[in-house]
């Protein structure tokens, strides 16, 4: 009825390369999306801290935040 851990292991002896073609496919797709999100968020959060340094008048240190261009990747 049920299939026990040896005999359901004994058939695939190899990494099926459907799954790895499946891997690369959704990474193919995920990665550039993260990128893009990471990307927007930074831009936007930026922008809100630009926003509210303005309203309050507050002139950030030069060591307070990263420089724009200063990504991580």
């Amino acid at each position: 009825m049920f299939a026990t851990l040896p005999s359901a292991t004994a058939d695939q002896t190899a990494f099926p390369v459907a799954n790895l073609v499946i891997l690369i496919v959704v990474a193919a797709i995920l990665y550039p999306l993260q990128k893009k999100l990471r990307e927007v968020v930074s831009r936007r959060r930026r922008e809100r801290w630009a926003e509210e340094e303005r309203l309050t008048g507050h002139q950030p240190e030069p060591g307070d935040r990263p420089a724009p261009d200063d990504e991580q990747s």
